[in-house]
């Protein structure tokens, strides 16, 4: 079946006809987060700039607001063009997730099959109709490793730059990221380029970036008055995650976290009182600190499926349809953890012995797994914060799939 001509473009069938039967099927209202976002996306759509209250804001990064504001001018300010976009970025992730897996395990089975999971993982088609960055991300993260591994020009290495200046203007730790692949090209620069000239395009390509980020960070400062390079969320996720009551996962109503006092107008001040309570609290605290870190990655990788929690709040029909959901996301929890432990038998696999896969390429995925934990530990745990690395973890499940299939059948004969 993997070797059929047409299974790829049935698969990507597949794809969209799920994603786009939630979106048009299952009417959600959006609640939380994603009602934030597309708050001020509509504001900025209208002309109000990025608001809240009538406040000027950069709580959250405006990568993503920004980005909807943009298509709510052109095409009208509806929620179902949000989604329709969402619904094209995971089309684009499904491509990308494609090439790339041909291109670091030189495996057409691996890509295939890896596809084939991403169609129908549960979680991943769940997010589509929900105005969140993380479809829009993982695109763009995608995207922007795309393009740097796989194109050499001058003209592909400004797009790669421009490509992570979004990103990082939505999710600014990704900002270190351009740095692990430039290590990356020069680990390998005897087989693929010269060294100089991958110092050169890496440094225009943070040149790029800071191109999309500087502007951003102009209108901060002139704004609140001091310095604001992306955003003034950075010391109240720190304390959500490091307080009396902290268990790894995001905690705001503990009374340490309330001490922050936010308001709009004040958030740069909230922000500020809040990584100083947090660091207190944690200098004070540190064995405390240190219990937190194996709750915090729990918390990170245990669980999937939370998507559900936005059907919860804003479908109207959760309630009769509740075990549906339920069923759905125990079955997707087990797909995700094959999915998961898969990831850590090709880790296995690459650390025993030779294979045909593009070194050190193959190691991103991995690299990106460490990087959100690390984060995850200094903060919180939050399983959404794995979204973006799901494309990479399914790739290499499928490898190990693929891999040990190859090694039953070749025993079987």
């Amino acid at each position: 079946m993997l070797d059929s001509p047409y299974f790829i473009p049935l698969c990507f069938i597949l794809f969209i006809g799920l994603r786009a039967a939630l979106i048009f099927a299952v009417p959600l209202e959006m609640d939380s987060d994603s009602r934030w976002y597309l708050n001020r996306a509509l504001g900025i759509a209208n002309g109000e700039g990025y608001v809240e209250d009538g406040h000027p804001t950069a709580y959250w990064p405006v990568g993503y607001p920004g980005f909807l504001g943009i298509l709510f001018h052109l095409a009208g300010p509806h929620q179902i063009v949000g989604q329709l976009a969402n619904l094209l970025m995971a089309a684009g992730i499904f491509l990308l997730q494609l090439k790339l897996t041909r291109q670091l395990f030189r495996s057409e089975t691996t890509a295939r099959l890896g596809v084939l999971l991403l169609a129908l993982y549960p979680n991943n088609i769940a997010y589509t109709p929900l105005l969140l960055t993380e479809i829009y991300f993982t695109f763009l993260l995608l995207l922007g490793v795309y393009l740097y591994i796989s194109r050499n020009g001058w003209g592909w290495v400004f797009g790669s730059g421009l490509v992570f200046g979004f990103a990082a203007l939505t999710k600014p730790q990704i900002v270190f990221l351009p740095a692990l692949l430039i290590l990356f090209r020069i680990v390998a620069a005897g087989r693929e380029t010269s060294l100089a000239e991958t110092v050169v395009k890496g440094c225009c390509i943070y040149l790029v970036m800071a191109g999309v980020l500087v502007p951003w960070a102009v209108r901060n400062t002139l704004v609140f008055g001091e310095v604001v390079l992306i955003s003034t969320n950075g010391g109240a996720t720190l304390l959500t995650g490091n307080n009396p009551s902290a268990d790894g996962s995001y905690i705001e109503n503990d009374p340490l976290v309330l001490q922050r006092d936010f308001s709009t107008r004040r958030q740069v001040e909230s922000d500020r009182r809040a990584k100083q309570l947090a660091l207190a609290w944690i200098r004070e605290n540190p064995g405390r600190f240190v219990e937190l870190i194996p709750l915090k990655m729990w918390h990170l990788w245990a669980k999937d499926g939370e998507a559900e929690w936005a059907y919860q709040a804003g479908y109207p029909h959760y309630p009769r349809h509740q075990s549906l959901f339920r069923s759905i996301r125990w079955a997707n929890q087990v797909l995700y953890a094959l999915m998961l432990v898969g990831s850590l038998v090709t880790l296995v696999l690459l650390s025993r012995g030779k294979h045909d896969v593009a070194w050190p390429w193959v190691s991103i995925g991995y690299c990106l797994m460490a990087y959100l934990t690390l984060i995850s530990v200094v903060f919180s745990g939050q399983s959404r914060f794995h979204f973006p690395a799901m494309p990479w973890i399914i790739m290499y499940a499928a490898w190990a799939a693929v891999v040990l299939g190859m090694r039953l059948s070749r025993r079987g004969d």
